[in-house]
């Protein structure tokens, strides 16, 4: 259950929605809101951890041990929403493996084509549903798993913003409202970073169980992350609490590492 988002920084906030790649010499920067089970442990906050020949910065969820975000030095974040769908004609009775265990698998990788790769090869049928968001500072790939097939989507980052979202309460409830919101506060020539810190902190006071920044009974937005891919580093800001609760906590930063195209 999270909201994601991914907006370009360092161009003008204009759409633009010809096919060519636009060149995105600020970067990108990231944003998630973890929404999880009030029974849920508390998650660890953000270490750099070694995987191979890879530095990353990632939170750790202590269920999993493993995350729901990650960015490494090559310049790759990789973020994980689970996915709740009717699960009724989906054979079970196999204990399923963690999702909080396929990010740390790809931050070890050097190059986004690998971690493309590594993610298309994920078998569906071991996992409970689930979105995988990989991105780096030129594209972003979104890999879907219902538990029985993967579908891949990739698209070059213009100046366009993304949005993913999920919630317990089935993906479709939320789907709708959290997207118009999305699409009235992203407007064109608008300043999409200011956007993006409102989004994540917005609930409607009568509907806070369908909103970006969710509460209800048995769950909540817990955290807040935010990272941030530029051309000579990459950053991950941690909040342990939602966003309009809490304030996140100093930034942990790594230089970006020369790799191989």
């Amino acid at each position: 259950m999270c909201t994601v988002t991914i907006i370009p920084i360092g161009v003008a906030a204009a759409c633009s929605h010809d096919s060519a790649p636009t060149a995105l010499g600020g970067g990108i920067r990231l944003a998630c809101n973890r929404d999880e089970l009030r029974t849920r442990p508390v998650a660890l906050s953000p270490v750099i951890r070694t995987f191979g020949d890879r530095k990353a910065i990632m939170p750790v969820d202590t269920v999993s041990t493993g995350t729901w975000i990650a960015v490494n030095d090559a310049g790759i974040a990789a973020t994980l929403l689970n996915v709740n769908i009717d699960l009724t004609a989906i054979a079970g009775g196999r204990q399923k493996a963690s999702r909080g265990t396929l990010i740390p698998r790809l931050m070890a990788l050097e190059t986004f084509d690998q971690v493309i790769e590594a993610s298309a090869a994920i078998e569906p049928s071991l996992y409970a549903p689930f979105r995988l968001v990989v991105v780096n500072g030129e594209r972003v790939c979104s890999f879907y798993s219902d538990g029985q097939t993967l579908r891949e989507e990739h698209s070059f980052i213009k100046n366009d913003p993304y949005l993913f979202t999920s919630s317990g309460l089935g993906d479709a409830l939320v789907e709708g409202p959290r997207r118009e919101l999305f699409d009235h506060m992203f407007t064109t020539g608008e300043d999409w970073l200011s956007a993006q810190v409102a989004f994540h902190r917005h609930s409607w006071p009568d509907r806070r169980h369908l909103s970006v920044c969710m509460e209800r009974s048995e769950a909540r937005t817990v955290s807040h992350t935010v990272i941030e891919i530029k051309p000579d580093r990459v950053a991950l800001t941690y909040c342990p609490d939602a966003p309009d609760h809490a304030e996140p906590l100093a930034p942990i930063t790594l230089a970006r590492s020369k790799v191989r195209k």
